[in-house]
């Protein structure tokens, strides 16, 4: 583990715990790596404009100067240095800081740089459907995702595919190719039709340069249904080839066989109803991706989609977690089996080893490898990002969570995991910004509700935190996660009839949802109940509840750590050791 000593001082980068003889010090995100970063450069300037772009990455929306003033305060105060009469931290005027004391390492501080974004980047605009038939919007949506998915592996390292989020922001826009790719920093445009007669179906496809709106080819397939894999996999190596010259091989085909176009079909209904915000096309998801690998077994991008969708229902609790983790992971199974190169699959892996198995180094391993097939795989970059997250590695997990970013400005699932990686880094007010950021562009996003409420109360704002909550019950009444988490609130206020009110509603739903006991527990914690807590938690454990992972990263369970039960579980659960205590 690496540890980096100065004066009477040591600090463990990991756990991020400074250390004074017996006394340690938990250090929030920024105070932490403007400290690891002068540490490093003892006797070295570190100039404002480079603690920005290390801590603020472009695109981050705070107060920077505000910010900077505060973190460097913080640090003062845990170090007990003086301002005016500096031992460790000396500010240089007009520049930034310097560390003036002495530096020992027992170790090199080990560093995992988020993946290198690369230098050209491509968005995949919504096919428009000419067809007569308004229930043909499946196959361009669905076209639109799965070429989105092809051109990551095909262009992997020398282009960046924008991901679907941002992409489907533009359908219908009747903005210039300019200012699209201003928008989402993007050099190329690959935008298209497509029209379905019968049997026939006639996909139209361009390639544009952004900036000067010159369209570089132009093509038009005009195929049997029975063809729409070839069109899609011609359509994505043509764009390759055309973007990198001779760098990319031929296509390999990695969906469904050319005699199952049924099974094709089923495929891309379900891409268009996965793409449907939050869980709302869920079921439907799961219901066509089933049927696509019923018509198809040896369909591996619809086995892995098919796992894919299964996890988020353990997340969204559409069942039992373990029931859908353990039928996810019999689908990426029979994907990897048939194509080990499909990198939503590994991510899945990845997913389930964090989720049912414990298995951190081995999730740390899956993701990475999705990443490597597919650098533009931001489903993958997220969680990759999570995991980091809930293993105390701060500035990686916001690096790898602003890289997917970066390549979906405009996903709102990526910037709720980043605004998330800042609450259990202890930065509250960052993650305050990002949150009203996120519902400034949807009122109605609950996941931030969620972070923002969290945040504000561990900022000491109770009455805000409870009526961000209470406004997002607004959207559902029923919804018992967000009863769980207002109880507590409730609880920890001092109105403790009605968070037991709350909490007789979350159990009392009778939509037959699934009411997870993991949150019950947070709001027995609040309440102070702590064996219905544990009990709570111990059946969390038992039915495999994917936010189990975030126990010990949570601060709302703090009353929890002194209680002997609570070692026992988190061995059981077996949380990296790395936070455990910390």
């Amino acid at each position: 583990m690496a540890i980096l000593r100065f004066g009477d001082f040591e600090l463990d980068v990991r756990s991020r715990e400074l250390r004074r003889g017996s006394v340690s010090t938990r250090l929030q995100e920024q105070p932490l790596e403007i400290l690891r970063l002068m540490l490093q450069r003892p006797g070295e300037v570190i100039t404002r404009d480079e603690l920005r772009q290390q801590l603020w990455p472009e695109g981050t929306f705070v107060d920077f100067e505000h910010s900077l003033n505060a973190a460097i305060k913080r640090l003062r105060a845990a170090l007990g240095d003086d301002a005016d009469k500096p031992t460790f931290i000396e500010t240089v005027p007009r520049r930034g800081y310097r560390f003036v004391g002495s530096v020992r390492t027992s170790c090199d501080v080990r560093v995992v740089p988020g993946p290198a974004a690369p230098p050209t980047r491509l968005v995949v605009l919504p096919f428009s459907n000419l067809s007569d038939d308004s229930s043909q919007e499946y196959f361009s949506d669905g076209l639109t995702e799965e070429l989105i998915a092809q051109l990551g592996p095909l262009c992997r390292g020398q282009v960046g595919i924008i991901g679907r989020w941002s992409s489907m922001f533009f359908k219908g826009s009747l903005q210039r190719a300019c200012e699209i790719g201003q928008a989402l920093n993007a050099e190329y445009l690959l935008e298209g039709s497509t029209r379905r007669d019968g049997s026939r179906v006639r996909i139209t496809a361009r390639l544009v340069e952004a900036a000067t709106e010159t369209q570089l080819w132009s093509e038009t397939y005009d195929r049997s249904t029975a063809d729409w894999l070839s069109v899609q996999s011609d359509v994505a190596g043509r764009v390759a080839r055309s973007l990198l010259r001779e760098l990319v091989p031929l296509p390999r085909a990695v969906v469904a066989p050319r005699d199952h176009p049924r099974a094709y079909q089923a495929y891309l209904k379900g891409k268009y109803h996965w793409a449907r915000p939050g869980d709302v096309g869920l079921d439907e998801a799961v219901r066509w991706f089933g049927e696509a690998v019923t018509e198809a077994p040896d369909f591996a991008a619809a086995l892995a989609a098919l796992a894919r969708v299964q996890v988020a229902s353990a997340e969204y609790y559409h069942e039992v977690p373990r029931v859908a983790l353990t039928a996810a992971r019999e689908s990426v199974s029979r994907a990897l089996a048939i194509d080990p190169s499909v990198s939503e699959a590994h991510a899945v892996v990845g997913d389930l080893k964090r989720m049912l198995d414990g298995d951190w180094v081995g999730a740390e391993a899956s993701y990475a490898e999705a990443i490597s097939l597919n650098p533009s795989n931001t489903a993958a970059l997220r969680s990759y990002g999570l995991l980091l997250a809930l293993e105390s590695r701060y500035a990686e997990a916001v690096s790898c969570v602003e890289q997917a970013r970066e390549l979906d400005p405009l996903c709102l699932g990526t910037s709720a995991t980043g605004s998330w990686a800042r609450y259990v880094a202890g930065d509250y007010e960052s993650a305050i910004v990002h949150c009203r950021h996120m519902l400034e562009v949807d009122p109605e996003f609950v996941n931030a509700h969620r972070v923002l409420a969290a945040s504000f109360l561990q900022d000491g704002k109770d009455d805000e935190a409870a009526a961000q909550l209470e406004r997002a019950l607004t959207f559902d009444p029923s919804h018992p996660v967000l009863l769980a988490w207002l109880a507590h609130v409730k609880a920890v206020s001092g109105c403790r009839t009605q968070a037991e009110a709350l909490i007789a509603r979350a159990r009392a739903t009778n939509d037959g949802r699934y009411v997870p006991p993991f949150h019950l527990a947070l709001a027995y914690t609040g309440l102070g109940d702590l064996d219905q807590a544990f009990a709570a938690l111990d059946q969390a454990w038992l039915d495999r509840d994917p936010a189990l992972a975030t126990l010990d990263a949570e601060p709302r369970f703090e009353p929890l750590r002194v209680d002997p039960r609570y070692a026992v579980l988190v061995d059981r659960i077996r949380i990296p050791r790395t936070r455990v205590g910390a």
